[in-house]
């Protein structure tokens, strides 16, 4: 059972990463007129950090529009999703998942560099707190949900 301040404290850390994720997502609106992965993937597989990324952009690199516009619709949906608190241990796997691929493909997963500063370490750390914490029980929809079916009243 979690205790009330460690629910609450992940009902922030939720709204938090949610709240980055979309207003990320705000800021690469773009990318729907301007698919801009194409270059990123380009000077990503000029220098790959090992043979499996390599593979994997070489996937990636065939479609870049699709992937560029994924990753806004992803951002927008998934930082909404987590904002609200619902559907929250699918939104922050998803989220997870997205995460790791950005850091997998750029190789900044396989430096050194990547523990220290800004980095995507945080995020894949966050996200796998808010999936098995249950994160979305406190200030979120998924715990009002969960309030309705344990109270005993009919589920719509």
């Amino acid at each position: 059972m979690l205790t009330p301040g460690f629910s609450l404290f992940l009902a922030v850390l939720r709204i938090a990463a949610g709240v980055s994720l979309f207003t990320s997502g705000l800021q690469k609106l773009s990318w729907f007129a301007q698919p801009p992965l194409q270059q990123k993937f380009a000077e990503w597989s000029a220098h790959p950090a090992n043979d499996a990324v390599a593979k994997y952009l070489a996937f990636v690199s065939q479609y870049p529009a699709v992937f560029s516009r994924v990753v806004v619709v992803g951002e927008l949906g998934l930082g909404a999703l987590l904002i609200l608190g619902l559907l929250t241990p699918l939104a922050a796997l998803l989220a997870f998942v997205m995460v790791l691929n950005f850091q997998f493909a750029s190789g900044q997963i396989f430096s050194l560099n990547y523990v220290r500063g800004q980095s995507g370490l945080a995020y894949l750390t966050i996200y796998p707190l808010l999936f098995f914490g249950r994160a979305g029980t406190a200030l979120g929809v998924d715990g009002l949900i969960r309030g309705v079916r344990s109270s005993g009243a009919p589920s719509m």
